[in-house]
């Protein structure tokens, strides 16, 4: 039976019987449990969807393991029985490292700190990561690092601290981009709205330097999985096009036939902001 170690797994925050635990649906080794934390594994009745009892051993309509750090009475059937209200997901996601030990991630400074995390996996420049940085920030996040994982912080989800959570490099990529497009199209509104000549002048020097910013980020998503998925579609759809007309098809079926499969090709793409998907795989 194929187990995992607990402290480098992301767990669920939850409430069970009045404690809060942390939840993953993996079986966890034993082992990997630190001192001072006691693991307990859950049972799922006729729903599947939901547990119905903690127990130290579930073999059987497993559920998942949770975490105390309070040892449960377990009594001599080895067992609690619980109802709906006794359980229920906090929304809270985070590494045991984070529960015991306070520990959260290591924001990242400034771009060189970024690239250099991320050299291996994802290669940028010091100036691509400054602007994702500056970007995060811009928008009340911080990116940092734990446990050879970057992770985001949140600095608006509960006053005066920051929730951090797992986050990847394309969703940061992704995200970054769809803000720089809905700043784009705010400015150029501003733009066509400028008051005077000096307003103007102002207002043109903060899109131009947006658009800077698209050419930017523009490269960075075509080296994300999302971009790459993108691409490949759109090789796939102009061979098919390319095979049509060479093999002396009619040009208007063609056209038809290729205006069908960029439609379909557009609700294959992978989850990535409205922006890439309106314009093809480009911010813009």
């Amino acid at each position: 039976m194929e187990t995992v170690d607990v402290q480098k797994e992301v767990l669920e925050e939850v409430e069970l019987l009045g404690r809060t635990g942390y939840f993953t649906e993996l079986r966890v080794d034993k082992e990997t449990v630190p001192e001072g934390m006691h693991c307990y594994e859950l049972r799922h009745g006729d729903d599947d969807g939901f547990p119905v009892s903690v127990e130290e051993s579930v073999r059987v309509n497993y559920f998942g393991a949770v975490l105390l750090a309070e040892a449960l009475e377990l009594g001599n059937e080895k067992a609690l029985q619980f109802g709906y209200e006794d359980f229920g997901y906090t929304g809270e996601q985070m590494y045991l490292s984070q529960v015991i030990g306070g520990q959260e991630p290591d924001e990242f400074k400034d771009g060189k700190a970024l690239a250099e995390f991320f050299k291996e996996t994802f290669p940028m420049t010091e100036e691509e990561a400054q602007k994702l940085i500056g970007y995060m920030e811009g928008h009340e996040y911080l990116l940092g690092r734990m446990d050879g994982e970057m992770h985001r912080g949140d600095l608006c989800y509960v006053q005066g601290k920051v929730h951090w959570e797992p986050y990847t490099i394309d969703d940061a990529v992704d995200a970054v981009t769809e803000w720089n497009y809905d700043l784009i199209l705010e400015a150029e509104a501003a733009l066509s709205n400028a008051k005077d000549s000096i307003d103007f002048a102002n207002k043109k020097s903060y899109l131009d330097t947006l658009r800077e910013d698209e050419k930017i980020l523009d490269k960075m998503f075509d080296r994300t999985t999302h971009g790459k998925a993108i691409e490949a579609i759109a090789v796939s759809i102009t061979e098919a096009f390319i095979e049509d007309i060479s093999r002396g098809g009619d040009i208007d079926a063609a056209v038809r036939n290729l205006t069908d499969q960029i439609k379909e090709g557009v609700d294959q793409q992978p989850d990535v902001s409205t922006a890439v998907k309106k314009n093809g795989g480009k911010s813009r």
